[in-house]
């Protein structure tokens, strides 16, 4: 089993790549990398950013793979810098096939992040509706289908308004992360065709970066294991919480992102 996972590369503060690849290797799938751009560090927290894109490299690298016959069995899609960067993955989806997985980061807490724009998230689409499966946060479910209700929290009709807009975009499978709940709490709604289900979590009251790195990297390698879809989702679900829990246990500076160390023996225990 072999996968490329295209995402940035955060040099310190556990995000994107330096989440995405120890957790995939732990979950025995192979993994190669295209980094997307590097980073000084994750953009939630930190000012005065170093960013260089790589969509230049990210070209030439794709060629030399088409060069050597490489297969994937599916690519894992995260952070793009820019427009042309989404119209190469779609190319690389096209020319390696497997299973398309795409986590289309854009934004979080009702707002995009600083080195998106709402060009890039209308570019974003195109990328979504070449896709198997996309896991959206709340945040970025809004901006897709442009159902903005302020974040506030959510019932059944608006969670089911969401999920009908992004499958008529095209992928067949997703989940919405963090929704907040009118019922209370916090929850991951998964569709599979035209079955809809809500994996309802505590709220801990506060956030990590890289958590949903972990969550959509624990699913996709689940799922290209040929492990059932919302089984996965309940997997994945289970883990990231414990990593929000266990790092706010240790007092973990938020701007450092996601502890992966607490849960990592969790992960081999319960899924190999």
């Amino acid at each position: 089993m072999s996968v490329l996972a295209i995402h940035d590369l955060s040099c310190y503060s556990k995000s994107s790549l330096t989440v995405v690849l120890p957790v995939l290797e732990a979950l025995q799938v192979e993994t190669a990398v295209l980094p997307t751009a590097i980073l000084s560090t994750q953009t939630d927290g930190f000012d005065d950013i170093f960013i260089e894109d790589e969509h230049t490299a990210m070209k030439s690298i794709l060629s030399k793979f088409s060069s050597l016959g490489v297969h994937f069995d599916g690519i894992y899609s995260g952070f793009l810098s820019s427009a042309e960067e989404i119209e190469t993955v779609c190319d690389a989806m096209s020319r390696f096939g497997g299973l398309s997985f795409v986590d289309p980061v854009m934004g979080d807490n009702g707002e995009f992040y600083q080195t998106v724009d709402r060009s890039l998230a209308d570019e974003m689409i195109h990328l979504v509706k070449a896709s198997d499966i996309i896991t959206p946060n709340f945040t970025e479910a809004m901006i897709l289908t442009g159902l903005d209700d302020g974040f506030k929290p959510q019932g059944q009709r608006a969670i089911k308004d969401q999920v009908t807009v992004l499958r008529s975009l095209g992928p067949k499978r997703g989940v919405i992360t963090g929704i907040p709940l009118q019922a209370g709490g916090l929850g991951n709604v998964a569709w599979d065709g035209d079955e809809i289900r809500l994996f309802q979590y505590d709220d801990l009251g506060v956030s990590y970066p890289g958590s949903g790195d972990l969550f959509a990297s624990i699913l996709f390698a689940l799922v290209i294991k040929g492990n059932s879809f919302f089984g996965s989702v309940g997997h994945a679900t289970s883990i990231a919480t414990l990593a929000v829990g266990e790092s706010k246990k240790a007092g973990r500076e938020r701007r450092l992102g996601i502890m992966l160390s607490p849960v990592m023996g969790e992960i081999r225990r319960r899924m190999l």
